[in-house]
């Protein structure tokens, strides 16, 4: 009985994605990667809301952290198309394990001001950009074909997991030491991601892109193929608003904290990340046990209209606790939308183009939130933090209006192999 439960489990279920070795030993290791992250993005949140006490510094710190991507995230996925991917991880990873270090003692030391933030930060989202299609581009060669929706999903869930844990575990580091402390740790989990970057290959290489072209040439084959692409295009104009105007909430949660909820933000916000990391794992589990695309592509759908339903009551509330329950549904939809709408993408694009698609894909997905957060971030300093999140949920529901009106479309390029 117990052994034709676990012969399920492995053939059927998410978790089919953990019969292939390489596949495990990254994403394994990627998940202490995953909590240093959120380490550092609580850290940094609440160090600039000490210094500064400003929605608006929140948002340019997040922009700093996210404009690299604007440049460097299709030059990563170009890279990624044309040179080994598993070496291209290791050096990026050692960048940002290094920049990650120097903030931690800087920080330990007393000499962070927010202008010496805020350079950090800078060199923090250039090798970050770098590191995120890479990523992305390397998950599809560590599975056969048929495992990819699994693996797509469970590395969601390995994530958001680490976004549910890496908090709750970064709460009394960041009460007992501060900010530096938190950073010191983060670099100290990137070393264990790093190792195990040595200890894999590529078991399901794609097809290089073609030699004796310029990296301009190469950019710009794959943003052509992207806006002409019969799915992919229309996934991503919304991508585009969700991520600039839906997810921009996600990096403003001192401000909400401390103004809109009236609670201390180092002791509220891991809560809201947490929270978030909660319904973030629920959405991933579910839409790793789903194979066929158009079935994900309803959720992709259902999702987006959850999350502007459960944005407006984050937003409209005065509760905390309200807001921690909002913020579970609203992340489980966020990752609805984020990895069924990968999966599709993934499981259309061709292989040579893989990492300048995802590179795209990419830096919306980073990128978008904090750009959304340094307009939002700015209007707030007015009006508050309330009517400029619903505004951008207003708006983003107009394009998802419009997406929707293609859903016939989208449902018969993916039947047909598109």
């Amino acid at each position: 009985m117990l052994r034709s439960v676990i012969d399920t489990l492995l053939t059927k279920s998410t978790l089919r994605a953990l019969r292939h070795r390489n596949y495990v030993i990254v994403e394994l290791a990627g998940w202490f990667s995953g909590a240093g992250m959120w380490f550092y993005r609580i850290g940094i949140q609440v160090l600039t809301w000490d210094l500064t006490g400003s929605g608006f510094w929140l948002g340019v710190i997040a922009i700093a952290e996210a404009a690299p991507g604007i440049l460097l995230s299709p030059i990563s996925g170009a890279l990624a198309d044309r040179y080994d991917r598993l070496v291209l991880a290791r050096i990026v990873q050692v960048s940002v394990m290094l920049v990650t270090a120097v903030l931690a003692g800087l920080t330990l030391a007393g000499l962070v001001h927010i202008w010496l933030l805020l350079g950090l930060a800078l060199l923090h989202g250039a090798a970050a950009a770098f590191w995120a299609p890479i990523r992305m581009s390397i998950a599809p060669n560590l599975v056969p074909r048929e495992d990819l929706p699994a693996a797509i999903a469970l590395h969601s869930t390995l994530f958001n997991l680490s976004r549910f844990l890496g908090p709750a575990i970064a709460a009394p580091l960041l009460v007992a030491g501060g900010p530096g402390v938190v950073f010191a740790v983060n670099a100290g989990l990137y070393l264990i991601f790093l190792l195990a970057l040595h200890m894999v290959e590529l078991v399901n290489p794609d097809q290089r892109a073609a030699a004796g072209h310029g990296m301009l040439s190469n950019l710009l084959e794959g943003l052509r193929y992207a806006a002409g692409h019969p799915v992919i295009k229309y996934l991503f104009v919304n991508m585009i608003f969700a991520s600039v105007m839906m997810r921009a909430y996600s990096e403003l949660l001192p401000g909400f904290s401390a103004t809109v909820f009236g609670r201390d933000p180092t002791h509220r916000v891991p809560i809201l990340i947490s929270a978030a990391g909660l319904g973030a794992i629920f959405a991933s589990l579910l839409i790793g046990n789903v194979t066929r695309l158009a079935t994900i592509l309803r959720i992709y759908f259902l999702s987006i209209a959850a999350a502007l339903l459960f944005l407006t009551l984050f937003v409209a509330t005065s509760s905390f606790w309200f807001a921690v329950g909002c913020a579970v549904l609203l992340s489980t939809s966020q990752v609805g939308i984020n990895v069924a709408g990968q999966v599709i993408v993934q499981s259309t694009v061709r292989g040579e183009l893989r990492g300048r698609v995802m590179s795209l894909w990419s830096l919306l997905n980073r990128s978008g939130p904090a750009v959304g957060a340094l307009a939002l971030g700015g209007v707030s300093g007015y009006v508050g933090f309330r009517w400029p999140v619903l505004a951008a949920v207003g708006v983003t529901g107009c394009v998802a209006v419009f997406v929707a009106t293609r859903w016939g479309a989208i449902r018969q390029a993916l039947a047909a192999g598109q």
